[in-house]
């Protein structure tokens, strides 16, 4: 308390009662001397404050000036433009796709300063790659296909004369009107001598007019994706493809309702990579022809992906096709047919590495077995490295059988359908003590199988703790369990105990994947 206020007044300030005429005349002169000193330490604040603010500019502009001075010794105003354009083509290379976003490389860069500007722009190299986007509906298709257009012209001119990639989409079943095609059409037609990759996924009836471009000579053209976007199957097929000169095609991906490759005037011969599929949908069953034909024109085949269904034709039963050079092989199901035995008992690939094999129709419990690929997959034991079955129905011991003779497997998937959910493979696949010789598979790195809940806790564990101490050891295991009643789900305890019982060889640096999987249909 302020020792100038008078005891008397002091304990008024404790009280309810009513000041004397002496103390009120005493209150009034302290109150005159109170408000005194107010004004006078407002004007102290008001000093004071004027300082902070003086200081706080003053700090500002110093931090202003060490941050540029900071900025003038940064080692990438010191950077070789050399380096510099490497690290702007990696930049570019890291992003999935090239779209004209501002927040993306490379336009995400440009906008950095001048100087990086200028460099972008004047490095080409960032500016062969696009990918092209069309709204799923509109109501002026032409304007939007003329901004589209102009957007692709200022992009494709920074690439100077270097071929480029493109990729145009439209996933919608809402159709793009006829003129705007045309307008696409022509520029892709015009950009046809440059096109080194072209990707075109459309509704089948736009793609019917977008292929003017393939009677043009295409001589860059390296790599051609045709693929239907709608979701829904459609009865509408492009006309069979012709390419009347691409001197340099080497990948040719297909994918439509129906395929008659046979119609085809394809360069086969030079392709290294081949897919013929149906991304429309596995609700139905798509139509081809034999596609051993095809196949035998393509004896530099590397890798190829193909989708089975129904066919067109009678497959020749004599016919044989050897593949020499390929490596890689992945087949969709999506029926089952006389065809699928003929064609892998056809089929030679001796320097096969990789073998995917996947069941997509929707008729699970329908297929008691899918074992035509086995004889192949046989042929091809000596250079097999990884093999993959998705939703497969394999016994066992038919498995087993093909297993035993796969020495060099690195890489097994198998993923059975709900027909065959049995454990013995686990049992089987335990390396004993014996010689890893006279066991099934001694090389594998990485497995994934597929099993009911009821799948032996003890197996497992001695099967991953079997394969951690062999050489060479297994670095990734991924078990799905499936369960298929409606009762009390035990799987969450199976996969606790298993993750307790594996954790040494986690440790040990196993990665290790255990999870429900889905149900199946």
């Amino acid at each position: 308390m302020d020792p100038k206020i008078p005891t008397s007044i002091v304990r008024l300030f404790q009280t309810n009662c009513v000041p004397s005429p002496m103390d009120t005349q005493r209150i009034s002169h302290l109150l005159a001397e109170q408000n005194l000193e107010l004004e006078l330490i407002k004007e102290e604040l008001d000093r004071a404050r004027a300082e902070v603010l003086r200081l706080e500019a003053k700090h500002n502009a110093t931090m202003e000036m060490v941050q540029k001075l900071e900025a003038l010794r940064s080692p990438v105003r010191r950077m070789p433009i050399e380096i510099m354009t490497q690290i702007f083509e990696q930049c570019v290379q890291d992003e999935e796709s090239q779209e004209p976003d501002p927040l993306r490389a490379p336009l995400l860069l440009c906008q950095v300063c001048g100087a990086w500007r200028d460099l972008m722009f004047s490095l080409p190299c960032l500016w062969k790659t696009l990918k092209v986007g069309f709204p799923s509906a509109t109501p002026n298709w032409e304007n939007v296909m003329q901004s589209r257009i102009m957007s692709m012209h200022v992009w494709i001119s920074r690439a100077k004369a270097l071929p480029i990639s493109l990729t145009l989409q439209h996933a919608s079943s809402s159709p793009i009107t006829w003129g705007a095609l045309m307008s696409l059409d022509k520029e892709i037609l015009t950009l046809g001598c440059r096109i080194e990759e072209l990707c075109l996924r459309f509704s089948p009836l736009a793609l019917s007019f977008l292929l003017t471009f393939t009677q043009s000579p295409l001589p860059h053209l390296r790599r051609l994706e045709l693929h239907n976007s709608n979701p829904f199957p459609s009865n509408d097929n492009p006309a069979p493809l012709f390419l009347h000169d691409a001197p340099n095609l080497r990948s040719l991906s297909i994918a439509w309702g129906s395929l008659d490759t046979a119609q085809f005037c394809v360069p086969w011969s030079q392709l290294t990579e081949l897919s013929l599929q149906y991304d429309a949908s596995p609700y139905w069953n798509p139509v081809h022809n034999d596609y051993l034909i095809t196949l035998r024109e393509c004896p530099n085949l590397k890798c190829c992906s193909i989708g089975i269904g129904m066919t067109t034709l009678d497959a020749d039963t004599d016919m044989a096709v050897t593949l020499p050079n390929l490596e890689s092989m992945k087949v969709r199901l999506f029926c089952q047919t006389l065809y699928t035995r003929q064609f892998f008992d056809a089929l030679h690939a001796p320097k096969l590495r990789t073998f995917e094999f996947q069941n997509v129709s929707l008729a699970m419990g329908s297929f008691a077995s899918q074992m035509e690929p086995l004889p192949f997959i046989s042929r091809s034991a000596e250079t097999l490295e990884n093999l993959s079955f998705d939703t497969i129905n394999i016994s066992d011991v038919d498995m087993l059988s093909c297993l035993s003779q796969l020495h060099r497997l690195k890489h097994l998937r198998f993923l059975p359908g709900p027909l065959q959910l049995n454990h013995n493979l686990v049992d089987s696949l335990i390396l004993s003590g014996a010689s890893q010789g006279t066991s099934v598979c001694p090389r594998l790195e990485s497995l994934s199988l597929k099993c009911s809940k009821r799948v032996s806790t003890d197996k497992v564990t001695e099967l991953v703790e079997s394969r951690c101490n062999a050489s060479p050891k297994l670095g990734q295991f991924c078990l799905q369990i499936a369960a298929f009643d409606h009762g009390q789900d035990s799987r969450d305890k199976t996969i606790v105990e298993l993750k307790e019982r594996l954790n040494r060889c986690v440790e040990g640096g196993l990665q290790l994947h255990l999870m429900k999987a889905k149900p199946t249909g």
